[in-house]
């Protein structure tokens, strides 16, 4: 044996190890397919987040447009005035945040707390019972 048969011999792969060595078609393919899946949904994310964004700027122009309606109203046709209309705010405020933190501990206590476990009833008494008798 030469030394070019020794070369041309190492040149050439075993295709049996050449399967185990490298990545399959498959599993290129299923990469690719879940990678546009992402793709996907992080295109349909962003497209609910603007709408999301969008609606919620609505809510608060809507909003605005009705503290100025009840306001005016409140105003010139209930005959309040301005600083009642402010005092009378500021105490609902105060309310709802208060009402609010109540409702947060509430919702952390039923959170924390175990559902409580049925005790077993107490024995029945007997009629005849003879510590009745000595109390």
């Amino acid at each position: 044996m030469s030394e070019g048969t020794i070369v041309a011999r190492k040149k050439r792969k075993d295709p049996e190890v050449s399967k185990k060595d490298t990545p399959g078609l498959k599993e290129t393919l299923t990469f690719y397919s879940e990678l546009a899946d992402l793709k996907k949904e992080v295109l349909k994310s962003s497209e609910t987040h603007t709408h999301s964004k969008k609606r919620l700027l609505d809510i608060e122009i809507h909003i605005n447009l009705l503290t100025r309606l009840l306001t005016t109203l409140c105003i010139e046709k209930f005959g309040i005035r301005a600083l009642t209309l402010k005092r009378l705010v500021r105490r609902i405020e105060k309310e709802v945040f208060r009402d609010s933190q109540i409702m947060e501990l509430e919702s952390l206590y039923s959170l924390s707390h175990p559902t409580p476990k049925k005790t077993s009833a107490s024995p029945q008494k007997g009629k005849d019972d003879p510590w009745e008798q000595i109390s």
